[in-house]
């Protein structure tokens, strides 16, 4: 089972719910969303690996759809987990690292201090954190009591233009 993190306009969801559903239908009629308080956000849930769901959505035209974010760990928000999830799902070869924190809710204080956290332990194991031509992206996404995970290349992570039908 795959996640895949969608952003949209606040007060655009459900038009960003059908086109990604019309991007992915025809491979998955499963997929479903899962539902959350927060404005301008989809989490879909389908059968296909995160990368495969956000390869047929990137590849479709869309005008609401924003990012699209593969997810690879979702867990409870707490900064203890993810440490842990980051530190399993990053590569063990020294690389320079970007890390990307976006807080909605107030379950953790800050997106600075998740990413000042992370960027240490990772600094310990070797990597280096580094903003502006990074091997590795690291995004960490808090929605309330639940936390998305995603780590890759900065090219697994994609905006797309607004308005491309």
């Amino acid at each position: 089972m795959g996640l895949l993190l969608v952003t949209t306009a606040c007060g655009k969801e459900e038009s960003a719910k059908l086109e990604v559903l019309d991007c992915i239908f025809h491979v998955d009629h499963e997929a479903s969303f899962i539902p959350h308080e927060y404005t301008g956000l989809l989490l879909l849930k389908t059968r296909l690996s995160s990368d495969e769901a956000a390869t047929l959505v990137r590849d479709c035209p869309t005008a609401y759809v924003h990012r699209i974010v593969p997810v690879d760990k979702m867990i409870k928000s707490d900064l203890a987990s993810i440490i842990e999830a980051v530190l399993q799902l990053i590569p063990k070869k020294p690389s320079k690292v970007r890390i990307e924190c976006q807080r909605r809710g107030r379950l953790i204080r800050s997106s600075q201090e998740v990413e000042s956290v992370v960027g240490s332990a990772l600094t310990s194991l070797g990597h280096e954190v580094q903003m502006r031509s990074p091997q590795i992206v690291v995004r960490i996404d808090i929605i309330g009591e639940w936390t998305t995970i995603s780590v890759g290349s900065p090219e697994r992570f994609v905006k797309k233009t607004e308005g491309v039908i």
